[in-house]
């Protein structure tokens, strides 16, 4: 038994077990490969909806949505219908690595998405995905930015290209220089400090396999009447096993006498068609517009294709989008909707339901006493919500000849806690796997559903699991984990107290019978208390840079 029980947490966003199973026996990822024959590995079951932004803050904080108050990338301003970004201030639950450095033990946390503004740590930690593109505060320690810019170079948190065939060198060029440049910056790290804790996170894969699922993906439709064949799909293996090199320069700087689990928040699958609640719920009545001239007009306009769907797709074509990461290309939206059909234009006295979340469909009735223009009486919550429930159930398209919505999901079947209110009230999942659902940006679309662009790839409900190290079993495929076991089972392999408030369990099943009969589990004391950052929302120009970073991800069309 070693002396000092160490632990790494190397994230993958984005990335399905599936894929990296088929590559990793394929030869293509040797390290990840080894790792799998030492250990265990399997499915990861992300959150209700599969996104980063809950998904990542489960994992941190080992409970569910309903606890942390993160439902999505974005939240419901109380009093209005405005849908501005979360940020780490907004979360209820201490993480992981406050948990840890409570007792004493050192950490380090990188590149991970919802964690800014950042929190004092026992250790260091520099925030990822969600930080203000020109944000100097993003480390803690401070100084760990300059420091960075010396040791590594121009130290940054986002990528310079966005993925067109016209530009494909530039963009695995950009792909290949980040993931360099976070490798480097994950080395001089744990080369600074000796760590208990280490939890670097790659955040590109997940733009990767968003953008280039289709070059991997030989049945999807993008690829009707193509002559590339599979031969694409090399160039994101390529990509991937440039990654695995660096996973192993991580494990080998860390020590092989510690733990190491790999872990996605998500999975990835094929994204045919974009899904526009809003429009759906405007066909069926649960939204109506105002009446007045200006509305009319707009909606006049919003029907022979005047949308701010098709302003983003003229900005694809006009190459625009290869500068959304450092201009705010698409920042004129606000200004936009004034001239748009928008939630601006909708009668809310008469509305009952609204969409607003994305991949899968987010819907929230209009309630008296909660939205700012209710309409549905408490009383009549359920009655409206079961109608609402068979009305959307029962829609056929007439294009696809078949239902868009499969399961429609009661927020009380899988959001507990002190949040709870604030979840959506009913999760729609599609019919069609490959159906996206969007409510992002009101009426974004004239359609019910279009064909995607830019993203030929969407998320999944199951990530990636991979653990080995002291007192693992070896050679085995596990299939029982979910993303909120990550941090109680952290803690376990540390020997720390795991908080009863967590919703998840340490996997103890993936240990040997000489292990947990060696090793008991400490439960005890709660993790309640907030983020120790004083809450704050972004500033308008902050909250807008975020926006356009969504857009650009493929969280917003």
């Amino acid at each position: 038994m070693q002396d000092r029980e160490r632990v790494m947490v190397i994230g993958l966003d984005g990335v399905p077990y599936d894929l990296i199973r088929r590559w990793a026996d394929a030869g293509h990822l040797p390290n990840l490969a080894r790792l799998m024959e030492r250990g265990v590995s399997g499915p990861l079951a992300s959150t209700m909806p599969p996104t980063s932004g809950p998904a990542w803050t489960s994992l941190s904080t080992g409970k569910n949505p309903g606890k942390t108050g993160i439902y999505d990338f974005l939240y419901r301003r109380a009093g209005s219908y405005v849908f501005p970004p979360v940020n780490t201030t907004m979360r209820s639950g201490k993480t992981l690595w406050s948990l840890i450095g409570e007792a004493g033990r050192k950490v380090g946390i990188v590149n991970l998405p919802i964690s800014y503004p950042v929190e004092e740590v026992n250790g260091v930690l520099v925030s990822g995905w969600m930080t203000p593109y020109y944000a100097k505060d993003f480390t803690w320690p401070r100084e760990i930015a300059r420091e960075l810019d010396e040791h590594v170079g121009d130290y940054r948190i986002y990528p310079a290209e966005t993925f067109a065939e016209s530009r494909r060198d530039a963009f695995f060029g950009a792909c290949d220089g980040l993931l360099d440049m976070l490798t480097k910056a994950n080395m001089y790290l744990m080369q600074r400090d000796d760590h208990d804790f280490f939890m670097p996170v790659y955040f590109d894969t997940d733009r990767v396999l968003h953008q280039l699922w289709h070059y991997i993906d030989p049945e999807h439709p993008w690829n009707e009447g193509s002559t590339h064949g599979e031969d694409r799909a090399g160039e994101v293996i390529r990509y991937f096993s440039r990654l695995d090199r660096d996973i192993g320069q991580l494990i080998e700087a860390f020590g092989d006498d510690a733990r190491v689990a790999i872990v996605s928040d998500h999975g990835m699958g094929r994204a045919s068609r974009f899904v526009v609640l809003n429009n759906l719920l405007l066909r069926l009545g649960y939204i109506v517009l105002s009446d007045d001239l200006a509305t009319r007009l707009k909606a006049f306009a919003f029907r022979r294709g005047f949308t701010l769907r098709n302003v983003h797709r003229l900005a694809d074509r006009l190459g625009l989008a290869k500068h959304a990461e450092y201009k705010n290309v698409y920042s004129f939206d606000a200004l936009l909707k004034k001239f748009f059909l928008s939630f601006m234009n909708v009668d809310w006295r008469r509305t009952q339901a609204y969409s607003f979340g994305r991949h899968y469909g987010s819907i929230y009735l209009n309630m008296k006493g909660r939205e700012p223009q209710g309409a549905v009486r408490p009383e009549d919550y359920e009655r409206v919500r079961e109608e609402l429930i068979e009305a959307v159930s029962g829609y056929v398209d007439p294009e696809l000849g078949r239902p868009i919505v499969g399961d429609c999901i009661r927020r009380e079947d899988v959001y507990s806690g002190e949040r709870f209110e604030e979840a959506p009230d009913l999760i729609l999942t599609p019919r069609d796997p490959s159906d996206i659902f969007y409510g992002l940006s009101d009426f974004g679309s004239s359609r019910i559903w279009d064909r995607t662009y830019r993203y030929s790839g969407m998320h999944r409900p199951d990530g990636l699991l991979i653990a080995a190290g002291p007192g693992i079993e070896k050679g085995r495929r596990f299939d029982n984990a979910s993303l909120t076991d990550i941090a109680p089972t952290v803690l376990y392999w540390l020997g720390l107290q795991i908080p009863e408030d967590m919703d998840g369990s340490p996997l103890v099943d993936i240990m040997t019978a000489d292990h947990v009969g060696s090793h008991a589990v400490h439960i005890g004391g709660d993790a309640t208390s907030s983020s120790s950052v004083d809450r704050r929302e972004y500033d308008a120009e902050e909250e807008e840079e975020i926006m356009d970073r969504l857009r650009d991800l493929g969280y917003m069309n």
